[in-house]
């Protein structure tokens, strides 16, 4: 398993890069655009719908890398005051819901990324611009999320059997 999630783990870093290539080619794309626009009275066509698929992108290609850092809210504040083997049975719980929700959520944006597929689907505006593509990566980045949470309560439930040191957030309350 450890072997597996250095290789995912590896996946899912060169997507969070693509995702941060999107956030910049996104500012960059909206700077030229507003500068333009001020100075010459000229907007460049097609940079709103660049910007509304590339969001697709920089959510969906970077949500498990996210995951992995623990870079989503947690609340971890009520963690800390808890037992450490009840707090990793809430984590390993929370991890399952999540696992569900996503998957489902998963299937469903797949069915309509296939459709979306099927008839090439555009977004019309000042360009046409595809979005079938942009279709595609919501369910992917479901579920590949969803890999990455079944990595968390494999971790979770290695550590409740003492086979990985316990590792639960410690941040300091105000006051303490």
């Amino acid at each position: 398993m450890e072997r597996f999630t250095k290789i995912y783990r590896k996946v899912c870093v060169a997507l969070a890069w693509i995702s941060a290539l999107g956030i910049a080619l996104m500012i960059l794309s909206t700077s030229l655009d507003t500068s333009l626009r001020f100075l010459f009275n000229s907007p460049l066509p097609g940079v709103f719908e660049l910007n509304e698929v590339l969001l697709v992108a920089v959510v969906f290609l970077g949500i498990a890398w996210t995951q992995g850092e623990r870079g989503h809210t947690r609340v971890v504040v009520v963690m800390r005051r808890l037992d450490t083997r009840l707090a990793l049975k809430i984590d390993i719980i929370c991890w399952i819901l999540c696992i569900l929700f996503l998957a489902a959520l998963g299937v469903q944006t797949a069915k309509e990324a296939l459709r979306s597929f099927s008839i090439n689907e555009f977004r019309w505006g000042s360009v046409q611009m595809p979005i079938w593509w942009a279709k595609g990566l919501v369910p992917l980045g479901c579920w590949l999320t969803c890999v990455q949470l079944l990595v968390d309560v494999w971790r979770d439930l290695q550590m409740l059997r003492g086979r990985l040191p316990v590792n639960i957030p410690d941040f300091a309350l105000p006051g303490d």
